[in-house]
């Protein structure tokens, strides 16, 4: 019986591939974890919304289970409302966890940030005196405040700091290469991650 996990992109497949490998000690596959590449998409009539939920039935009709983790984004309620009425009109059969913790609003960076090896803390100090400085500022001749960069970035510049300059370590920072096992840079152990875990239990332990 397969269980099938669908997801939004490709930094949400590393990290569960890395996750469920610490935990229960299972490699999955490309056909384990399928990239929907969004919650917009796979709403869409075109080849890729009808893809997903061909995968999905075809699933459910050989007796498997589907998991769908998605990003609550900036409302959890509403996305979750969405996604349920998204899988009752379509007949589909699928259970759903939402990052951060399946309760709140937030995304996967949400978690990233709350995961980090917790001696790399001065990292995102720093980031953070970044951002308050860029609200501080004022540019002559621009109307709206500067723009924060977005949660990646940060996550991409924390990862950026720990590691070399080569391009061997700078493809590390990629989020398909991340390695969330690097114990120096992520805690897969971490009580943030209690409720992902629990989720993931009921299938894999």
């Amino acid at each position: 019986m397969a269980i099938r996990i669908f997801v939004e992109g490709i930094a949400d497949s590393k990290f569960l591939n890395d996750f469920i490998s610490h935990n229960y000690k299972i490699d999955l596959g490309k056909e384990d974890i399928i990239e929907t590449k969004g919650w917009t998409n796979i709403l869409s009539e075109k080849s890729d919304g009808e893809f997903i939920k061909n995968q999905m039935s075809k699933n459910s009709d050989n007796e498997g289970t589907n998991l769908l983790i998605f990003d609550a984004d900036k409302n959890y309620t509403e996305r979750l409302q969405e996604i349920i009425e998204w899988r009752d009109k379509n007949n589909l059969d699928f259970e759903i966890f939402l990052w951060p913790n399946n309760k709140d609003t937030g995304d996967l960076e949400t978690v990233l940030e709350n995961i980090i090896n917790l001696k790399n803390t001065p990292i995102f100090e720093c980031w953070n005196g970044y951002e308050d400085c860029l609200k501080s500022k004022n540019i002559e001749g621009r109307e709206t405040p500067l723009t924060i960069p977005a949660k990646k970035t940060k996550i991409y510049g924390y990862l950026e700091a720990l590691l070399g300059e080569s391009k061997s370590q700078k493809d590390k920072i990629k989020e398909r290469n991340r390695e969330y096992k690097n114990e120096e840079h992520w805690d897969l152990n971490s009580e943030y991650l209690n409720e992902i875990k629990e989720f993931l239990d009921n299938h894999f332990q």
